[in-house]
Order: C-alpha cells, then structure tokens, then sequence
C-alpha cells in the first residue's frame, strides 16, 4: 500500500500524515484509523512509555 493510498484508506489529511513521519503529536482517534487501514492493533505499531522512562529515549 503506497502513502497516498494509506491517507485515503484511514482518512488522514497530507498534513497530518506528515506530522506522523515527522514525529508530531496526532491523536489518538488519527491513530485508530490508521490501525484499521492497515488491519492491525493499535499494540503493533506503538508502544507506550512511561514519562519517566521518556528521556533514556534516543531520537
């Protein structure tokens, strides 16, 4: 599946797709539709991290 094709699919704007490949915040509902696009869980793709544990993170 090519981006282009991923934005239609999970209905996310150029703008927000962007954000996501750049590292932005999108919300959580953006997130959810993707997953679904893609016919995977949310667990898949992301990982949560506790606040703590976010500055042992290397870019």
């Amino acid at each position: 599946m090519t981006n282009n094709e991923l934005m239609e699919k999970a209905k996310v704007s150029k703008n927000t797709f962007y954000k996501i490949k750049n590292g932005q915040n999108v919300t959580t509902d953006v997130l959810l539709r993707i997953c679904s696009a893609l016919d995977c869980d949310i667990k898949e793709i992301f990982e949560c991290v506790n606040i703590e544990n976010r500055s042992n993170l290397s870019d």
